[in-house]
């Protein structure tokens, strides 16, 4: 059976699925003390961390593209994402929202096939 994904899930099973690198979030402090040498070699090496992330993000986005392609992953449908919410608990709006939206397409979000 085909898998059915989205390119932010298959990013988010990676760990790629923000667009920015997370790299810089813990050491986002006021670096008292450090020198200037210090501080270039620190923004060296962020500037390092955030290319390194942004090339893995962008092989594995032409990764999932070459997928698409080769029919190993689907890319979700018109009605996918409405069915995933529709299967979520019955006394969320969105998922009530989904629901009706469904039954108005004449699809049946149990099953995800006509009524």
């Amino acid at each position: 059976m085909i898998k059915t994904q989205s390119l932010d899930e298959y990013l988010g099973e990676r760990g790629l699925s923000s667009p920015i690198s997370d790299y810089m979030v813990d050491k986002m402090r006021i670096p008292h003390g450090m020198t200037s040498r210090q501080n270039k070699q620190f923004l060296k090496d962020a500037e390092k961390a955030r290319n390194d992330y942004s090339d893995k993000r962008n092989a594995a986005i032409k990764e999932y593209n070459s997928k698409i392609a080769a029919g190993t992953i689907k890319a979700p449908g018109k009605y996918d994402k409405l069915i995933k919410t529709a299967r979520g608990h019955e006394d969320n709006p969105s998922v009530q929202a989904a629901r009706r939206a469904l039954k108005k397409r004449g699809i049946n979000w149990k099953s995800g096939k006509k009524l």
